[in-house]
């Protein structure tokens, strides 16, 4: 299975940190939260950091990938995958609530909404599509049990 930029994430991630780090110098006139009350931004961030590393550390030891144009091989349901079917996407969004708060800039908050978005719209539909086709029934009972999101 082959992904396409469109439906690869890690990029979209990695455009939000830029747009949000950078929207201070495009936008500087947009300065929401100023120093030292920015730096409430660093919980956030560690926060969402921490979610990231864990939910892959889950994939890591049930050895099996969370990379989109990979064939999961096993489905989790434990730890954060209790309480989020995308936990790794939500910590993310965390991340990036955390770094606009620390940049300060109001435009930096496009960032975090642009994130998840583009997760609830464009890729997790994708990726659940191919965990319907590949867990089938498993998978259609853990969906309702457990919320995309929260």
């Amino acid at each position: 299975m082959k992904s396409s930029l469109i439906n690869y994430p890690p990029l979209y991630f990695f455009l939000c940190i830029l747009f949000c780090a950078f929207s201070f110098l495009i936008f500087p006139d947009c300065v929401l939260i100023s120093f030292p009350f920015n730096l409430i931004g660093i919980l956030p961030a560690a926060i969402g950091y921490i979610m990231l590393k864990r939910a892959s550390k889950l994939f890591d030891e049930e050895e099996t990938t969370f990379y989109v144009e990979e064939q999961p091989s096993k489905f989790i349901t434990e730890g954060s995958f209790k309480q989020s079917r995308n936990p790794m996407y939500l910590g993310a969004v965390v991340l990036i609530i955390g770094q606009a708060f620390i940049v300060g800039n109001f435009i930096g908050f496009i960032a975090p909404i642009l994130f998840f978005v583009v997760m609830d719209r464009i890729c997790i539909p994708v990726e659940e599509r191919i965990m319907e086709e590949t867990f089938g029934k498993d998978y259609l009972n853990y969906k309702k049990k457990v919320r995309r999101w929260l």
